[in-house]
């Protein structure tokens, strides 16, 4: 899988169940680590591999989303 591919799939799967400021900072957080990766001499697809399924990755970040939410208002409450 390509960057592109890659971002474009972990967006599609953040957008609207987060908000749009941080499926941007997620997606560039990613981005970023990617084309570090590659500055060292990996493959996009390489570093995507390792990386596993964006989706997965996008279930995990809505997860902590919640998790974090549960936690404020808990302390709130």
């Amino acid at each position: 899988m390509t960057k592109q591919e890659f971002l474009t799939e972990l967006q599609k799967a953040l957008t609207n169940k987060i908000s749009a400021a941080a499926v941007s900072e997620h997606v560039n957080y990613y981005r970023e680590y990617i084309e570090v990766e590659v500055r060292k001499g990996k493959t996009e697809e390489a570093v995507t591999q390792e990386l596993g399924s964006p989706r997965l990755i996008a279930k995990s970040i809505l997860n902590a989303a919640a998790s974090d939410s549960d936690n404020e208002e808990g302390e709130t409450s």
